[in-house]
């Protein structure tokens, strides 16, 4: 509530600073409102009036629907029928649209009402949030009749409510849920939407209900089964207090510390909440959430690159060599990859036109082929030391690759006929990105990764699509724990940009590419991002600009 006061000061004050003097003589006109919905903020709902017609019914219904994560949705019941106000489920899923746009509502038919407005995304009513396609529309429908005083009410309607993205940005916390990765090294974001008002307590529920079905195989939770919140959590300044069912009891001591940590950077992610006390029945449970666990494991690294065909580090603006072979000179290597040893000493890179994967060890300073194929995809590393490639024009499988020439066949039917043009693994190795031509677009997909026990990758699971407001997509890069940086277009024709893409999220445009970008790479956020131009130059991007990092150079990688 204090935000959207906020917000209203703002724009009040906003206006007075616009007008130089207030006008003290002429004649008076009647001035019509803008028809915008960004005034939204602050929006009290009204029930409806005595007569009101089908059309001021419905659009009634939307404002009090809004305004209903404040009175839970108790004026927005009025507007319904006795039967349709106790069957309509509100928060199982919100529609977005821009705040550029207006809600149109027409008349089918006597009784019969049609909202329609471009969308954004929706969210799910377990709180994930599903980006729309740039030329998607929300079509919903309304039934009215008239009640038995005579006054016409909504009898059927779909379940969910409507949100302009300023509203849902006021009334909904971007919420990540942590899980564990295979061997509890690292915590892996789940990213949920929850209403503000109710934020703790579901986001403690999505983390006890477990992770999204497509992210199920690549990671786990040490919360015991059947674990369940005993009663709604409790913030007091700034602490929050969660009580847990006995289920908890039965996990181990260092289970239980996992479990707390979970707990711990869930809720103190997005809102005020600092730190988290657990309790079973009203007793602490006594664990500490003092697991050094990363959501985004990536460590201070330099920007490697390939210079005079050989891989080479840069500091101080120079390439530095971090191999003498002459061999793999004669090699023609491109597409170069970094694994994650701290002293950055192995790295794969495709030869001979991308017919071969070559693995390169700088510290021995040999090289050697380990994999070979028509025409392969460019490589990635992940932090168990496993490099990634496949066919371009894939049959439904990538492989991962250890050093020793041990090959994992991982099948991916949704991959079969598909021309696959980029990949790369997430930094604590539970998810892989891929970008490919499906039916003449450009899509991306995110997939989770099973492994063993030994991090040995088994099995690829069934993916998501991320970034459908895109219309083409050059090349990718993981830059956050739920977050990508892609070089791409919103339709056809359009200039490319280089956008922030999330795993659950919307996607929103960070720059202009410099002049002539082919290729990029990221460490850890936008300040991260280098990219390669076609002239041989790669580019910072920092502080809003770009700057010169290095010349005369054909790859440009981080880790991964």
């Amino acid at each position: 509530m204090r935000s959207r006061v906020l917000a209203l000061l703002a724009t009040c004050a906003l206006i007075l600073a616009g007008c130089s003097s207030l006008p003290r003589a002429g004649e008076v006109h009647e001035v019509n409102p803008s028809p915008t919905e960004a005034g939204d903020i602050g929006l009290t709902a009204q029930p409806p009036g005595e007569g009101d017609e089908p059309e001021k019914i419905v659009s009634g219904f939307l404002v009090a629907s809004r305004a209903g994560l404040d009175d839970d949705f108790v004026v927005a019941r009025q507007y319904l029928m006795d039967s349709a106000a106790s069957e309509w489920n509100p928060l199982a899923q919100v529609r977005v649209y821009s705040d550029s746009q207006n809600t149109q509502i027409s008349t089918i038919d006597s009784g019969a009402i049609r909202v329609t407005v471009g969308s954004l995304g929706s969210l799910s009513g377990s709180g994930v949030y599903t980006e729309s396609a740039n030329d998607a529309v929300i079509t919903t429908d309304f039934s009215l009749a008239k009640n038995a005083d005579g006054q016409w009410r909504i009898v059927s309607l779909e379940d969910g409510i409507l949100l302009s993205e300023h509203l849902f940005d006021q009334l909904y916390v971007k919420s990540p849920l942590y899980f564990l990765s295979t061997d509890s090294s690292a915590l892996v974001a789940d990213l949920r939407w929850y209403p503000r008002k109710t934020f703790a307590t579901n986001a403690v529920d999505g983390l006890l209900a477990g992770p999204s079905q497509w992210l199920a195989g690549g990671v786990h939770t040490a919360f015991p089964s059947g674990t369940s919140r005993a009663m709604a959590v409790d913030v007091n300044n700034g602490v929050a207090t969660v009580d847990l069912s006995t289920e908890v009891l039965a996990a181990s001591d260092a289970e239980q510390t996992l479990l707390a940590t979970q707990l711990q950077r869930t809720l103190t992610a997005s809102t005020d909440i600092q730190s988290v006390q657990i309790t079973v029945a009203g007793a602490p449970l006594g664990a500490d959430a003092n697991a050094d666990l990363s959501a985004y494991p990536f460590g201070s690294f330099s920007l490697s690159v390939l210079a005079d065909g050989l891989p080479a580090q840069v500091s101080g603006g120079s390439a530095v060599p971090a191999i003498d072979n002459p061999a793999l000179q004669e090699a023609d290597l491109s597409d170069l990859a970094v694994g994650y040893d701290a002293d950055q000493t192995q790295y794969a890179a495709l030869a001979n036109g991308g017919k071969d994967l070559m693995w390169i060890d700088t510290r021995g300073a040999f090289a050697y082929s380990l994999y070979s194929g028509e025409l392969l995809i460019r490589p990635s590393f992940d932090s168990f030391g496993w490099v990634w490639t496949g066919e371009t024009a894939n049959s439904g499988t990538l492989v991962a690759l250890e050093n020793d020439g041990t090959v994992a066949q991982l099948q991916a039917g949704w991959l079969d006929g598909v021309n696959v043009r980029d990949i790369a693994v997430s930094r604590e190795g539970t998810r892989i990105v891929v970008v490919c031509d499906v039916g003449g677009e450009a899509m991306i997909y995110v997939a989770s990764i099973t492994r063993d026990n030994q991090g040995v990758p088994a099995a690829l699971g069934d993916p998501v699509t991320v970034g459908q407001r895109l219309a083409d997509v050059t090349e990718l890069a993981w830059m956050g724990p739920v977050t990508l940086v892609v070089l791409g277009k919103t339709a056809a024709g359009s200039e490319t940009s280089l956008y922030s893409v999330e795993i659950g999220g919307p996607m929103s445009r960070i720059a202009a590419p410099y002049t002539g970008t082919i290729r990029l790479t990221a460490g850890r956020d936008e300040s991260s991002i280098t990219v390669l131009t076609d002239k041989g130059n790669a580019y910072g991007y920092d502080g809003g600009s770009w700057r010169s990092i290095a010349t005369e150079v054909s790859a440009v990688a981080y880790p991964g």
